[in-house]
């Protein structure tokens, strides 16, 4: 029997379970608890391309191993209270607490689990910087025929990690500091790994990063605050990340600026709702005369205007932008926005802290300007002889 407390397991089902699926095939849909009589509790899932694995504590009187439903044996332990018993009884995992007593069938089916691995060590980072690199993920792209983007790059030196993400519209990018390997580590984490890690990991957790064979990463989450103990082992791409062709356009882009704006996320944030409230799918921005505006296009619904809260200094210019990915790159930065414009047909640069994001611009033809009072009005004044 295994005798655990309702908030432990539950803490350790709700991390594990993430990687596993309701899926027609049964290993993915599992859970594998493995009790060892030294106390140490192994809870397993599988989910097609990554194996995950939580070890907790619970007072146990012998060995046992069993695969249960995932998200039944969740639920279940979601509805209890105070201490949970659980023991084995022919073909089925009983679940006690109290006067509640719950089965679940036994599922006999093998998936590849996370076992003892050597593991070489590449690096070890805080939790705070992954959730930093975590930003970046919306840029991803999500179209099937561009494997080589859908992905999370990551390169490791022994001073920096630096995260990027693309989709052939945007690009960005976080680079931030850490302790890393004795030499450069190229990475392309597949989008799925990714995003399991981003709902996982907190910013007091400690992550350590290593390699158990070609292609084949570990990543092992722990909190000594809260017990957390989790590891996740997946397989790599093996598709051609575009990372220098990004770094030297955001070079590109941040050499050939004309004028740099500075304004508040909270403003630009706001005024991008504005324009969405037209029912536009683009938005106008120009700086003029130390100014910075930005209008929704013309829509059947209205026109929206407004006045950033910020500076620009440089020459007067102007670009159209997808409001879809202004708001992408907004909502990934915080404070005070950097943004470098060049012309209204070269991608346009954000920068907020360690994160820069890069905009295609959107080529419109016959658009009108939304702020016609700015444009000059030239006066020709008749000439007066002197008698």
């Amino acid at each position: 029997m295994i005798t655990i407390q309702q908030d432990t397991l539950k803490s350790a089902l709700n991390s594990v379970t993430r990687a596993s699926l309701k899926n027609s095939l049964a290993a993915l849909s599992l859970v594998r608890l493995d009790a060892r009589s030294n106390g140490t509790l192994y809870l397993s899932c599988f989910n097609g391309e990554t194996a995950a694995r939580a070890i907790t504590y619970a007072a146990c009187d012998e060995d046992m191993s069993v695969s249960v439903d995932a998200v039944t044996l969740k639920d279940v332990v979601e509805t209890l209270v105070s201490e949970i018993h659980l023991s084995v009884d022919q073909n089925s995992l009983v679940i006690q607490s109290t006067t509640n007593r719950t089965t679940l069938r036994i599922v006999d089916e093998v998936f590849p689990m996370i076992g003892d691995e050597s593991i070489s060590p590449i690096a070890t980072i805080t939790g705070t910087t992954f959730r930093s690199i975590f930003r970046i993920l919306p840029f991803a792209s999500t179209d099937s025929t561009r494997a080589s983007l859908q992905v999370l790059h990551l390169t490791l030196d022994q001073e920096n990690i630096l995260a990027q993400a693309a989709d052939g519209y945007t690009a960005a990018c976080v680079k931030e500091g850490i302790e890393g390997p004795s030499e450069q580590i190229s990475v392309s984490l597949p989008l799925s790994i990714s995003r399991l890690l981003s709902t996982l990991v907190d910013e007091g957790d400690i992550m350590h990063i290593g390699t158990s064979g070609e292609s084949r990463y570990i990543f092992h989450i722990k909190n000594t605050a809260n017990e957390k103990d989790l590891t996740l082992a997946t397989v790599t791409s093996a598709e051609n990340f575009p990372s220098e062709q990004i770094t030297n356009l955001i070079t590109n882009a941040r050499n050939s600026e004309t004028a740099q704006l500075n304004v508040q996320q909270s403003s630009l944030l706001q005024s991008i709702r504005m324009v969405n409230a037209m029912d536009s799918q683009s938005a106008f921005i120009k700086t003029v005369n130390g100014a910075t505006k930005i209008a929704s296009a013309e829509t059947e619904t209205g026109q929206a205007r407004n006045i950033l809260e910020g500076t620009a200094s440089g020459a007067n210019t102007n670009i159209w932008l997808s409001t879809a990915f202004l708001k992408r790159a907004v909502e990934a930065c915080k404070g005070e926005l950097l943004i470098r414009i060049a012309d209204g047909k070269n991608p346009m640069l954000i920068e907020a802290g360690s994160l820069t994001a890069i905009i295609m611009p959107l080529l419109v033809d016959g658009q009108k300007d939304p702020f016609p009072e700015d444009e000059a009005i030239a006066i020709t004044l008749p000439e007066i002889s002197m008698a």
